[in-house]
C-alpha cells in the first residue's frame, strides 16, 4: 500500500536504470516545468525508500522522473510522493506500465526495458506480461522483435523515421539484409512494404533450403509521394517540369502527364538516380564493414596462432632444460 508524503526534493534520487531519459531542451519539458512552477506537482511521483551504505535514508524514483526533473528545475524544495514497497522487478514493471501509452516513449528503449523485465523474472510468460500491459501476446511478441533490428534501424525507429508496422516487418530479415530496405521502410506504407519484405524472406528461405547462396537484392526504385508543399511549389513555379521534359525527351501530352505522375511519386529520372546513389552508397558501406570484420577476424586468428606458437616454443624450451 502506498504511503503519501511530502518530502524534500534533495532526498530524492533518480533511478540508475530509467526507462526514458529527460530531454531538458524539449518544448514539452519546458511546458511541464513551467506548469509545475506555477501549480506544483498535482500527481505525486512514486518512490521507494532506500538506505546508503553509511545509513543515509533516501528515496529512489520508481515512476515520475520527468515530473521530478521539472520540479527540481522549477526550484521546488518539497514535492508530494507515494512511497511504495517495490523490489527491482516491480520497479521496472511500474516504469513499463506507466510509460506504455506516453507518446514520447521510444519504442526500442521501451522494448529493452521489457526484455529486462523477462530477464529479471525468467518464469514470466508472454501471456502474463501481456495481461500486465493490457495488450495481446502477439503485441508483446512484435515488440520483442524490435530487438532483432540492426542498431542503425533501431535508431531510426526511435526517431520516428520508420513506422512500427514497417519495423516489425524488417525484424523478420537478417540484420545485414535490413539495411537494404531502409529507403523502402521509411517511405512505403505498411500495406506495400510488408509484402516486399515477405517476398525477400521467402527468397532467403528457399535459397537456404536448396543449399545455395541467395541472390543479392538488386536496386529497385521505391515510389513514395512527395510532400504537398513540394507539389504546390512546382505547380506555381513550374521549375522542375521543363527540365524533366527536356531530359526525357517527352513530346506528347500523355508522356508529359506520365512524367508529372512520376515526379509526384518520386519516380522521375532525377529521383531514381538519387535513390540509386543512396542504395549504392549503403551497399559500399555494408561491403566495407564486412571486409573490415573479416580482416579483423583474420588478424585475430593470426595473433592467436602466433601466441600459441610462442607458448609452444617456450614450453619446449622449458622441457629441454
Amino acid at each position: 500500500m502506498a504511503d503519501l508524503r511530502n518530502v524534500a526534493i534533495s532526498s530524492i534520487r533518480e533511478n540508475p536504470v530509467a526507462l526514458r531519459g529527460v530531454d531538458r531542451e524539449a518544448p514539452e519539458f519546458h511546458s511541464l516545468r513551467d506548469s509545475i512552477g506555477k501549480q506544483g506537482i498535482l500527481n505525486p511521483i512514486s518512490v521507494r525508500e532506500k538506505t546508503d551504505g553509511d545509513g543515509t535514508i533516501y528515496f529512489e524514483i520508481c515512476d515520475g522522473l520527468h515530473r521530478y526533473s521539472g520540479a527540481k528545475d522549477a526550484g521546488l524544495e518539497t514535492i508530494p510522493v507515494q512511497v511504495v514497497s517495490f523490489d527491482e522487478a516491480q520497479t521496472l514493471e511500474a516504469q513499463i506500465v506507466g510509460n506504455l501509452c506516453k507518446v514520447d516513449t521510444k519504442p526500442v528503449e521501451f522494448t529493452k526495458a521489457l526484455q529486462r523485465m523477462f530477464n529479471m523474472n525468467p518464469t514470466l510468460t508472454l501471456s502474463e506480461v501481456a495481461e500486465k500491459l493490457s495488450q495481446s501476446p502477439a503485441w508483446v511478441t512484435q515488440r520483442l522483435g524490435l530487438l532483432k533490428l540492426h542498431d542503425e534501424v533501431q535508431k531510426l525507429v526511435d526517431d520516428s523515421k520508420i513506422s512500427l508496422p514497417n519495423a516489425y516487418s524488417l525484424s523478420k530479415l537478417p540484420k545485414d539484409e535490413q539495411l537494404n530496405f531502409l529507403d523502402a521502410a521509411m517511405s512505403m506504407p505498411a500495406a506495400e512494404f510488408s509484402p516486399t519484405v515477405t517476398a525477400r524472406v521467402k527468397a532467403l528461405r528457399d535459397a537456404a533450403r536448396q543449399g545455395r547462396e541467395s541472390t543479392p537484392p538488386t536496386f529497385e526504385p521505391v515510389p513514395y509521394a512527395r510532400k504537398l508543399t513540394e507539389l504546390k511549389d512546382e505547380y506555381e513555379k513550374n521549375a522542375t517540369g521543363p527540365a524533366l521534359i527536356a531530359k526525357t525527351g517527352a513530346t506528347t501530352a500523355e508522356e508529359g502527364f506520365r512524367l508529372g505522375i512520376a515526379f509526384a511519386l518520386s519516380l522521375d529520372p532525377a529521383s531514381v538516380e538519387a535513390q540509386k546513389a543512396k542504395w549504392e552508397s549503403r551497399e559500399k558501406k555494408r561491403a566495407d564493414e564486412k571486409a573490415a570484420r573479416e580482416l579483423e577476424r583474420a588478424e585475430k586468428k593470426a595473433q592467436e596462432a602466433a601466441e600459441n606458437a610462442a607458448k609452444a616454443r617456450e614450453a619446449a624450451a622449458t622441457a629441454g632444460k
